[in-house]
């Protein structure tokens, strides 16, 4: 019954303007109060600092997305943020508390993402629109073009990637899949690691070299990650990436992406031989991994 009511008040609480719940702000407060400061909740939260204040003092209350990041980070649940303060103190004082001297992440991956932070400007000349190609991994035989984009986000240096796995002349909906990841650059080379934002369920890696030019227009190198069929099959792929330029007709640099046969004339002669490469003829073009 508890939970029933909190949940209806919860459903309520978003679209008052003035005072809040004197709950909720309790609540808050303690939450707030076992960090080292509330500048610190703040930054970690990405939350405006006056706007946080307002919540703590009962002059606001957060919006249903900023509501959920606030739960997220604390480890509560929206209901038990709206609880009657001493059940919600009884509640957190049980729950075991991370180490708040210890680093949000582990000190390698904190020292990767601090070099990303700093490469913003390097990574800068990047910004922009591609076609990504490399051999399909769910259509063995076929060449996949898909549509990237590199922007900076916050700090950061990001990428959307969206491929549209289908044949020019095929009539069926194609099947499409969205990555989203981060670059940094790593011992002279550029590293892009995504994952398939829909279902989550695919990661890949992509290592290129970089260009030296002020103005990037082809980036190659090798790609690996698992096939977007059911079987998630490993597999390594040479990758050539052509830039598009600053700004494009999303629209019809979409029409362009799909599966091509490797000799189709609609891959550039440069493409098409990169990516049909074979150093050794005892190995294959595409390296595909399954499971014993």
């Amino acid at each position: 019954m508890c939970r029933e009511v909190t949940q209806q008040k919860l459903h309520k609480l978003p679209y008052r303007t003035s005072t809040t719940d004197g709950d909720f702000v309790a609540n808050l407060r303690l939450a707030t109060s076992y960090h080292a400061s509330t500048a610190e909740v703040c930054r970690r939260l990405d939350i405006n600092r006056q706007q946080y204040m307002k919540y703590l003092a009962g002059a606001g209350f957060p919006s249903r997305n900023n509501l959920r990041r606030i739960c997220d980070f604390f480890g509560v649940d929206e209901f038990e943020l709206l609880m009657p303060h001493d059940q919600f103190r009884t509640i957190l004082r049980l729950r075991p508390r991370a180490d708040p001297d210890a680093p949000p992440m582990p000190p390698l991956l904190m020292a990767l993402m601090n070099a990303a932070r700093r490469q913003r400007t390097e990574l800068g000349k990047l910004l922009g629109w591609y076609y990504v190609h490399y051999h399909s991994a769910s259509r063995p035989g076929f060449v996949l073009r898909s549509l990237m984009s590199v922007f900076h986000w916050g700090e950061y240096t990001c990428y959307k990637r969206l491929e549209r796995v289908a044949l020019p002349e095929e009539s069926k909906r194609p099947e499409v899949y969205k990555y989203s990841g981060f670059v940094i650059s790593v011992g002279d080379r550029l590293h892009l690691m995504d994952q398939e934002t829909v279902t989550g369920s695919e990661l890949s890696h992509t290592i290129l070299y970089p260009s030296y030019r002020n103005r990037v227009q082809v980036l190659t190198g090798m790609t690996m990650g698992v096939s977007g069929a059911d079987t998630h099959h490993a597999s390594a792929s040479p990758v050539v990436v052509e830039a598009l330029g600053r700004s494009v007709n999303i629209r019809r640099a979409l029409k362009g992406c799909g599966l091509y046969a490797p000799d189709s004339a609609a891959l550039s002669t440069p493409t098409r031989k990169y990516l049909m490469q074979v150093d050794d003829p005892a190995r294959p073009w595409q390296l595909r991994a399954r499971p014993t």
